[in-house]
Protein backbone atom coordinates (compact mmCIF):
# COMPACT_ATOMS: atom_id res chain seq x y z
CA UNK A 1 0.00 0.00 0.00
CA UNK A 2 2.91 2.26 0.65
CA UNK A 3 4.22 2.34 -3.20
CA UNK A 4 0.81 3.13 -3.85
CA UNK A 5 0.38 6.05 -1.71
CA UNK A 6 3.91 7.56 -2.93
CA UNK A 7 2.65 7.06 -6.34
CA UNK A 8 -0.94 9.01 -5.38
CA UNK A 9 1.35 11.77 -3.74
CA UNK A 10 3.54 12.24 -6.92
CA UNK A 11 0.60 12.92 -8.79
CA UNK A 12 0.01 15.52 -6.68
CA UNK A 13 3.66 17.35 -6.64
CA UNK A 14 3.08 16.76 -10.59
CA UNK A 15 -0.15 18.99 -10.22
CA UNK A 16 1.70 21.32 -7.85
CA UNK A 17 4.59 21.93 -10.66
CA UNK A 18 2.10 22.49 -13.30
CA UNK A 19 -0.10 24.92 -11.22
CA UNK A 20 2.05 26.13 -8.48
CA UNK A 21 5.51 25.38 -9.04
CA UNK A 22 6.94 27.00 -5.70
CA UNK A 23 4.84 23.74 -3.38
CA UNK A 24 5.76 21.24 -5.94
CA UNK A 25 9.53 22.20 -6.38
CA UNK A 26 9.79 22.49 -2.41
CA UNK A 27 7.91 19.10 -2.22
CA UNK A 28 9.62 17.19 -4.71
CA UNK A 29 12.77 17.76 -2.31
CA UNK A 30 10.89 16.61 1.10
CA UNK A 31 11.82 12.43 1.87
CA UNK A 32 8.49 10.91 1.93
CA UNK A 33 7.52 8.36 4.78
CA UNK A 34 4.44 6.42 4.83
CA UNK A 35 3.42 5.46 8.70
CA UNK A 36 0.28 5.20 10.81
CA UNK A 37 2.32 7.16 13.76
CA UNK A 38 0.55 10.34 12.75
CA UNK A 39 -3.07 10.80 12.31
CA UNK A 40 -3.29 12.13 9.15
CA UNK A 41 -0.40 14.22 7.89
CA UNK A 42 2.47 16.39 8.62
CA UNK A 43 6.05 17.48 8.27
CA UNK A 44 8.39 16.00 11.14
CA UNK A 45 12.55 15.54 11.30
CA UNK A 46 14.19 12.71 10.18
CA UNK A 47 16.91 11.61 12.48
CA UNK A 48 17.13 15.01 13.91
CA UNK A 49 19.04 16.62 10.65
CA UNK A 50 16.64 16.27 7.96
CA UNK A 51 12.97 17.07 7.76
CA UNK A 52 10.44 14.51 5.86
CA UNK A 53 6.43 14.42 5.12
CA UNK A 54 4.54 11.69 7.18
CA UNK A 55 1.80 10.16 5.39
CA UNK A 56 -0.97 8.60 6.86
CA UNK A 57 -2.37 6.01 4.68
CA UNK A 58 -5.53 5.46 5.63
CA UNK A 59 -6.00 9.09 6.06
CA UNK A 60 -4.95 9.68 2.41
CA UNK A 61 -6.90 6.98 0.65
CA UNK A 62 -9.78 6.94 2.29
CA UNK A 63 -10.18 10.92 3.90
CA UNK A 64 -8.46 13.47 1.92
CA UNK A 65 -9.73 11.75 -1.68
CA UNK A 66 -10.81 15.48 -3.16
CA UNK A 67 -7.45 16.38 -5.24
CA UNK A 68 -8.07 19.66 -4.42
CA UNK A 69 -7.97 19.02 -0.48
CA UNK A 70 -5.00 16.94 -1.04
CA UNK A 71 -3.01 19.84 -2.63
CA UNK A 72 -4.41 22.08 0.09
CA UNK A 73 -3.26 20.26 2.83
CA UNK A 74 0.44 19.42 1.48
CA UNK A 75 0.55 23.26 0.90
CA UNK A 76 -0.16 23.87 4.52
CA UNK A 77 2.62 21.57 5.44
CA UNK A 78 5.07 23.17 3.18
CA UNK A 79 4.14 26.35 4.01
CA UNK A 80 4.22 25.30 8.14
CA UNK A 81 8.10 24.02 7.39
CA UNK A 82 8.72 26.86 5.31
CA UNK A 83 7.67 29.72 7.54
CA UNK A 84 9.96 27.64 10.22
CA UNK A 85 7.18 26.58 12.86
CA UNK A 86 8.32 23.13 13.58
CA UNK A 87 11.76 24.64 14.86
CA UNK A 88 10.30 27.63 17.43
CA UNK A 89 6.77 25.71 18.60
CA UNK A 90 9.33 24.55 21.26
CA UNK A 91 9.12 28.37 22.22
CA UNK A 92 5.60 28.53 23.30
CA UNK A 93 4.33 27.74 26.75
CA UNK A 94 0.84 26.93 25.64
CA UNK A 95 1.14 24.60 22.45
CA UNK A 96 -2.44 24.16 21.64
CA UNK A 97 -2.65 27.81 21.43
CA UNK A 98 0.32 27.70 18.94
CA UNK A 99 -1.18 24.67 17.00
CA UNK A 100 -4.28 27.49 16.35
CA UNK A 101 -2.33 29.91 15.68
CA UNK A 102 0.13 28.32 12.99
CA UNK A 103 -2.52 27.40 11.11
CA UNK A 104 -4.25 30.69 10.99
CA UNK A 105 -1.18 32.06 9.64
CA UNK A 106 -0.34 29.27 6.65
CA UNK A 107 -3.98 29.21 5.91
CA UNK A 108 -4.59 32.67 4.72
CA UNK A 109 -1.81 31.48 2.08
CA UNK A 110 -4.31 28.81 0.61
CA UNK A 111 -7.22 29.25 -1.84
CA UNK A 112 -10.61 28.51 0.49
CA UNK A 113 -11.26 25.88 -2.07
CA UNK A 114 -8.37 23.69 -1.42
CA UNK A 115 -8.34 23.39 2.48
CA UNK A 116 -11.06 20.38 4.02
CA UNK A 117 -13.75 21.14 6.56
CA UNK A 118 -12.16 21.84 9.98
CA UNK A 119 -9.32 23.89 8.89
CA UNK A 120 -8.77 26.73 11.36
CA UNK A 121 -9.38 30.00 9.26
CA UNK A 122 -8.75 33.68 10.22
CA UNK A 123 -12.19 34.83 9.29
CA UNK A 124 -13.41 31.88 12.56
CA UNK A 125 -12.36 34.80 14.80
CA UNK A 126 -13.05 38.09 13.24
CA UNK A 127 -14.66 39.52 16.80
CA UNK A 128 -11.53 39.20 18.19
CA UNK A 129 -9.67 42.25 15.62
CA UNK A 130 -6.87 40.02 14.25
CA UNK A 131 -5.27 41.76 11.30
CA UNK A 132 -4.20 39.70 8.26
CA UNK A 133 -1.23 38.35 6.89
CA UNK A 134 0.65 38.76 10.57
CA UNK A 135 3.12 35.91 11.93
CA UNK A 136 2.75 33.37 14.11
CA UNK A 137 3.81 35.05 17.68
CA UNK A 138 1.04 38.18 16.69
CA UNK A 139 -2.02 35.57 16.99
CA UNK A 140 -0.38 33.35 19.56
CA UNK A 141 -0.35 36.64 21.79
CA UNK A 142 -3.70 37.56 20.55
CA UNK A 143 -5.16 34.53 20.96
CA UNK A 144 -3.59 34.28 24.38
CA UNK A 145 -5.21 37.34 25.48
CA UNK A 146 -8.51 36.41 24.72
CA UNK A 147 -8.65 33.25 26.64
CA UNK A 148 -7.14 34.89 29.79
CA UNK A 149 -10.59 37.32 29.70
CA UNK A 150 -12.18 34.47 30.08
CA UNK A 151 -15.46 35.34 29.34
CA UNK A 152 -15.21 37.85 26.23
CA UNK A 153 -13.41 38.11 23.22
CA UNK A 154 -10.44 40.68 23.00
CA UNK A 155 -11.66 44.27 22.02
CA UNK A 156 -13.96 46.01 24.24
CA UNK A 157 -17.48 46.66 22.03
CA UNK A 158 -16.56 43.33 19.99
CA UNK A 159 -19.80 41.47 19.04
CA UNK A 160 -21.48 39.58 21.71
CA UNK A 161 -24.42 37.01 21.20
CA UNK A 162 -27.79 38.10 22.28
CA UNK A 163 -27.36 37.06 26.17
CA UNK A 164 -23.60 37.95 26.86
CA UNK A 165 -21.98 34.85 25.98
CA UNK A 166 -18.56 35.35 23.97
CA UNK A 167 -19.16 35.72 20.12
CA UNK A 168 -17.85 33.38 17.78
CA UNK A 169 -14.57 33.99 17.69
CA UNK A 170 -14.12 32.75 21.10
CA UNK A 171 -16.65 30.17 20.44
CA UNK A 172 -14.08 28.42 18.05
CA UNK A 173 -11.16 29.36 20.22
CA UNK A 174 -12.71 27.45 23.11
CA UNK A 175 -13.73 24.30 20.96
CA UNK A 176 -10.74 24.06 19.70
CA UNK A 177 -8.79 24.43 23.13
CA UNK A 178 -11.74 21.54 24.56
CA UNK A 179 -10.49 19.58 21.56
CA UNK A 180 -6.91 19.56 22.62
CA UNK A 181 -4.51 16.73 21.03
CA UNK A 182 -8.18 15.20 19.95
CA UNK A 183 -8.46 17.63 16.93
CA UNK A 184 -7.23 15.80 14.03
CA UNK A 185 -5.67 19.11 12.13
CA UNK A 186 -4.03 20.45 15.41
CA UNK A 187 -2.63 16.84 16.40
CA UNK A 188 -0.53 16.74 13.14
CA UNK A 189 2.22 19.46 14.76
CA UNK A 190 2.54 16.25 17.44
CA UNK A 191 5.54 15.21 15.75
CA UNK A 192 7.05 18.32 15.88
CA UNK A 193 10.87 18.64 18.41
CA UNK A 194 9.69 19.70 21.66
CA UNK A 195 13.37 20.96 21.93
CA UNK A 196 16.16 21.48 20.04
CA UNK A 197 20.03 22.32 20.90
CA UNK A 198 21.23 25.53 19.56
CA UNK A 199 23.82 23.73 17.68
CA UNK A 200 20.81 21.56 16.04
CA UNK A 201 18.39 24.87 15.07
CA UNK A 202 20.74 26.62 13.33
CA UNK A 203 21.73 23.77 11.14
CA UNK A 204 18.11 22.91 10.82
CA UNK A 205 17.58 26.19 10.16
CA UNK A 206 20.04 26.53 7.44
CA UNK A 207 18.75 23.24 5.49
CA UNK A 208 15.53 25.00 5.84
CA UNK A 209 16.39 28.28 3.80
CA UNK A 210 18.58 26.14 1.39
CA UNK A 211 15.37 23.92 0.50
CA UNK A 212 13.30 27.49 -0.06
CA UNK A 213 15.78 28.79 -1.87
CA UNK A 214 16.29 25.72 -4.12
CA UNK A 215 13.04 26.03 -4.76
CA UNK A 216 12.32 29.60 -5.55
CA UNK A 217 15.58 29.47 -7.72
CA UNK A 218 13.29 27.00 -10.07
CA UNK A 219 10.63 29.73 -10.52
CA UNK A 220 10.40 31.84 -13.12
CA UNK A 221 9.01 35.07 -12.70
CA UNK A 222 5.52 34.69 -14.19
CA UNK A 223 5.51 31.60 -11.18
CA UNK A 224 7.06 34.01 -8.60
CA UNK A 225 4.57 37.06 -9.36
CA UNK A 226 1.52 34.31 -8.57
CA UNK A 227 2.32 34.21 -5.10
CA UNK A 228 0.86 36.44 -2.17
CA UNK A 229 2.90 39.23 -1.39
CA UNK A 230 4.12 38.63 1.80
CA UNK A 231 5.12 34.99 0.77
CA UNK A 232 6.82 36.79 -2.32
CA UNK A 233 8.48 38.86 0.51
CA UNK A 234 9.67 36.73 2.50
CA UNK A 235 11.47 34.54 -0.55
CA UNK A 236 13.28 37.19 -1.40
CA UNK A 237 14.28 37.82 2.14
CA UNK A 238 16.10 34.43 1.72
CA UNK A 239 17.47 34.60 -1.52
CA UNK A 240 19.17 37.86 -0.37
CA UNK A 241 20.46 35.86 2.41
CA UNK A 242 21.78 32.87 0.58
CA UNK A 243 23.18 34.32 -2.76
CA UNK A 244 26.64 33.56 -3.69
CA UNK A 245 29.25 36.31 -2.66
CA UNK A 246 31.91 34.54 -5.02
CA UNK A 247 32.95 32.79 -8.30
CA UNK A 248 32.71 29.27 -6.68
CA UNK A 249 34.12 27.60 -10.10
CA UNK A 250 37.40 30.09 -9.83
CA UNK A 251 37.82 29.89 -6.33
CA UNK A 252 37.96 26.04 -6.47
CA UNK A 253 40.45 26.26 -9.74
CA UNK A 254 42.23 28.49 -8.16
CA UNK A 255 43.15 26.20 -4.85
CA UNK A 256 43.95 23.32 -6.80
CA UNK A 257 46.54 25.41 -9.26
CA UNK A 258 47.63 26.45 -6.16
CA UNK A 259 48.51 22.91 -4.65
CA UNK A 260 51.36 21.92 -7.01
CA UNK A 261 54.48 21.03 -6.51
CA UNK A 262 57.40 21.49 -8.81
CA UNK A 263 60.64 20.19 -10.16
CA UNK A 264 63.23 20.25 -12.31
CA UNK A 265 63.01 17.84 -15.73
CA UNK A 266 65.83 17.46 -18.47
CA UNK A 267 64.75 18.47 -21.57
CA UNK A 268 66.65 17.97 -25.09
CA UNK A 269 63.96 19.67 -26.57
CA UNK A 270 64.86 23.03 -24.86
CA UNK A 271 68.66 24.32 -25.08
CA UNK A 272 69.67 25.49 -22.16
CA UNK A 273 69.30 29.08 -22.08
CA UNK A 274 72.71 30.03 -20.47
CA UNK A 275 74.91 27.56 -22.04
CA UNK A 276 73.31 26.86 -25.17
CA UNK A 277 73.98 22.94 -24.60
CA UNK A 278 71.84 20.13 -24.18
CA UNK A 279 70.12 18.60 -22.32
CA UNK A 280 68.04 21.85 -21.41
CA UNK A 281 66.59 21.96 -17.81
CA UNK A 282 62.39 22.93 -17.45
CA UNK A 283 60.48 23.15 -14.45
CA UNK A 284 57.59 20.91 -14.03
CA UNK A 285 54.54 21.44 -12.12
CA UNK A 286 52.54 18.35 -10.30
CA UNK A 287 49.05 18.40 -8.51
CA UNK A 288 48.52 15.84 -5.80
CA UNK A 289 44.99 15.70 -5.12
CA UNK A 290 42.60 13.77 -2.91
CA UNK A 291 39.04 14.50 -3.53
CA UNK A 292 36.62 13.28 -0.70
CA UNK A 293 33.28 12.99 -2.04
CA UNK A 294 30.29 13.10 0.46
CA UNK A 295 28.07 10.12 -0.12
CA UNK A 296 25.59 10.52 2.72
CA UNK A 297 21.93 10.10 2.11
CA UNK A 298 21.55 13.97 2.39
CA UNK A 299 23.50 14.95 -0.44
CA UNK A 300 20.94 14.39 -3.87
CA UNK A 301 22.12 12.59 -6.69
CA UNK A 302 21.91 16.08 -8.72
CA UNK A 303 24.87 17.28 -6.35
CA UNK A 304 26.81 13.98 -6.71
CA UNK A 305 27.07 14.68 -10.40
CA UNK A 306 27.97 18.08 -10.24
CA UNK A 307 31.37 17.07 -7.63
CA UNK A 308 32.34 14.37 -10.62
CA UNK A 309 32.19 17.36 -13.62
CA UNK A 310 34.11 19.58 -11.48
CA UNK A 311 36.57 16.93 -10.49
CA UNK A 312 36.57 16.40 -13.72
CA UNK A 313 37.95 20.15 -14.99
CA UNK A 314 40.48 19.87 -12.25
CA UNK A 315 41.76 16.04 -13.65
CA UNK A 316 41.85 17.85 -17.55
CA UNK A 317 44.60 20.22 -16.58
CA UNK A 318 46.68 17.93 -15.14
CA UNK A 319 46.27 17.04 -11.71
CA UNK A 320 46.21 13.67 -10.31
CA UNK A 321 43.31 12.75 -8.42
CA UNK A 322 42.67 10.25 -5.92
CA UNK A 323 38.71 9.97 -5.49
CA UNK A 324 37.64 9.41 -1.99
CA UNK A 325 33.90 8.25 -1.55
CA UNK A 326 32.70 8.54 1.97
CA UNK A 327 30.15 8.57 4.47
CA UNK A 328 30.62 7.53 8.12
CA UNK A 329 33.85 6.40 6.58
CA UNK A 330 36.07 5.38 3.91
CA UNK A 331 33.63 3.48 1.30
CA UNK A 332 35.91 3.30 -2.21
CA UNK A 333 39.15 4.73 -3.21
CA UNK A 334 40.19 4.78 -6.78
CA UNK A 335 42.71 7.31 -9.44
CA UNK A 336 40.15 9.41 -11.48
CA UNK A 337 40.46 8.89 -15.02
CA UNK A 338 38.20 10.83 -16.47
CA UNK A 339 35.25 9.31 -16.32
CA UNK A 340 32.27 8.99 -13.89
CA UNK A 341 31.47 6.04 -11.92
CA UNK A 342 28.44 4.44 -12.70
CA UNK A 343 27.11 4.11 -8.85
CA UNK A 344 28.77 5.32 -5.47
CA UNK A 345 28.92 3.64 -2.16
CA UNK A 346 27.55 5.14 0.94
CA UNK A 347 24.44 7.06 1.84
CA UNK A 348 24.63 6.72 5.53
CA UNK A 349 25.71 9.29 7.38
CA UNK A 350 28.37 11.51 7.87
CA UNK A 351 31.46 11.92 9.64
CA UNK A 352 34.88 14.10 8.20
CA UNK A 353 37.73 12.19 9.84
CA UNK A 354 38.27 9.30 7.46
CA UNK A 355 39.46 11.13 4.58
CA UNK A 356 41.31 13.45 6.61
CA UNK A 357 42.97 10.63 8.71
CA UNK A 358 44.09 8.70 5.11
CA UNK A 359 45.37 11.69 3.47
CA UNK A 360 47.32 12.71 6.61
CA UNK A 361 48.87 9.10 6.92
CA UNK A 362 48.68 7.31 3.63
CA UNK A 363 48.23 9.25 0.57
CA UNK A 364 50.16 12.59 1.10
CA UNK A 365 49.09 14.85 -1.23
CA UNK A 366 49.39 18.42 -1.78
CA UNK A 367 45.92 19.18 -0.62
CA UNK A 368 42.26 18.06 0.15
CA UNK A 369 38.98 19.27 -1.56
CA UNK A 370 36.04 17.88 0.51
CA UNK A 371 32.86 17.94 -1.54
CA UNK A 372 29.87 17.91 0.89
CA UNK A 373 26.71 19.63 2.24
CA UNK A 374 28.38 20.47 5.56
CA UNK A 375 25.90 19.00 7.84
CA UNK A 376 28.20 16.90 10.36
CA UNK A 377 30.09 17.10 13.35
CA UNK A 378 33.34 19.01 12.99
CA UNK A 379 36.26 16.74 12.24
CA UNK A 380 38.78 16.10 15.14
CA UNK A 381 41.55 15.52 12.56
CA UNK A 382 43.53 18.03 12.04
CA UNK A 383 44.40 17.79 8.10
CA UNK A 384 48.68 18.03 7.56
CA UNK A 385 47.88 19.70 4.01
CA UNK A 386 45.59 22.44 2.69
CA UNK A 387 41.79 21.76 3.00
CA UNK A 388 39.12 23.47 0.41
CA UNK A 389 35.70 22.50 1.58
CA UNK A 390 33.14 22.26 -1.72
CA UNK A 391 29.44 22.91 0.12
CA UNK A 392 26.56 22.02 -1.95
CA UNK A 393 24.27 24.38 -2.48
CA UNK A 394 21.56 23.13 0.29
CA UNK A 395 24.54 22.45 2.25
CA UNK A 396 25.17 25.32 5.28
CA UNK A 397 25.50 28.59 4.91
CA UNK A 398 27.76 31.04 5.02
CA UNK A 399 28.99 32.38 7.88
CA UNK A 400 27.02 30.62 10.64
CA UNK A 401 28.25 28.31 13.40
CA UNK A 402 29.58 25.52 12.03
CA UNK A 403 30.36 27.15 8.86
CA UNK A 404 32.92 29.16 10.59
CA UNK A 405 34.65 26.64 12.29
CA UNK A 406 35.32 24.31 9.72
CA UNK A 407 39.28 24.04 9.22
CA UNK A 408 40.46 24.98 5.90
CA UNK A 409 38.72 26.94 3.76
CA UNK A 410 34.97 27.11 2.32
CA UNK A 411 33.40 27.57 -0.74
CA UNK A 412 29.30 27.92 -1.64
CA UNK A 413 28.47 25.85 -5.17
CA UNK A 414 25.97 28.78 -5.73
CA UNK A 415 24.70 29.63 -9.27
Amino acid sequence: MSERILQEVSKTAISLLLEEPFYGHFLTGLTKEVTSEVPTIAVALSGGKLFKLCINGRFWLEELTDGRHRRGVVKHEILHLALGHLLVAHKFGNRSLFNIAADIVVNQYIEPEQLPAGAVLLEQFADLGLMANQDVGYYYRRLMEAVRQGSGPVQPGAPQDADGSPGSGMQRLNELLGQGSKDSWLERHQPWPQKLSAAARANLEQLREAMIHNASQRLQQRDFGKLPGQLQAYLRDVAQRTAPATDWRRALRLFAASSSRTRLKNTIRRPSKRYGTTPGIKIQRKQKLLVAIDTSGSVPDQDIQRFFSEIYQIWRHGAEVLVVECDTEIKRQYPYRGITPKFIMGRGGTDFNAPLEFANQHYLPDAVIYFTDGYAALPRTESRRPVLWMITPGGLQEHTGIWDELPGRKVKMNG
